[in-house]
């Protein structure tokens, strides 16, 4: 150590339980954590680019699905004005003031832009789900190396 003296090596079981603990949690935020782009878009201001999305790994076809939101200003005598048109890749989606949502399947490989334009303010979600469940794969060698280490720590 810093002062010359000697620590007693950690165990490996311990080192898997801290691991898996951090993999569980951090996965497990990582998808509950659902971003929402707020938008205000001018007449005037042209295509707005919202994300890019990566789809198609391992060849899966996996759906690209958007919510949009309107805003307080659509809303009441303004409503009328309000239009939004998402675009996802060279798809189309067409929103009026009341808002909706939309599903796009997707296979390519690569990743796919996520555009919008129009008028008025949105809240816009995009969410993937994905047709193999590659996200479950940290969670599952988290939950094994904290199950491992904890048996292991008793014995």
């Amino acid at each position: 150590m810093g002062g010359g003296g000697t620590a007693e090596p950690i165990p490996p079981w311990d080192l898997a339980s801290l691991i898996g603990a951090t993999l569980l949690i951090g996965t497990v935020l990582m998808v509950l954590w659902s971003p929402s782009h707020d938008l205000s878009l001018e007449s005037e201001s042209g295509e707005v680019q919202i994300t890019s999305v990566d789809v198609g790994l391992l060849g899966s076809s996996d759906a690209i699905q958007i919510d949009v939101v309107p805003g307080e200003s659509c809303s009441g005598d303004n409503a009328t004005t309000c239009n939004i048109i998402v675009k996802i890749g060279s798809e189309t989606f067409q929103f009026n003031e009341s808002g909706g949502d939309a599903t796009s399947q997707r296979s390519s490989e690569g990743p796919i832009v996520v555009s919008a334009e129009g008028v008025g303010d949105y809240t816009i979600f995009v969410s993937v789900q994905r047709q193999l469940p590659l996200e479950a794969l940290p969670v599952i060698l988290g939950l094994f190396l904290v199950i491992w280490g904890e048996w292991r720590k008793r014995q």
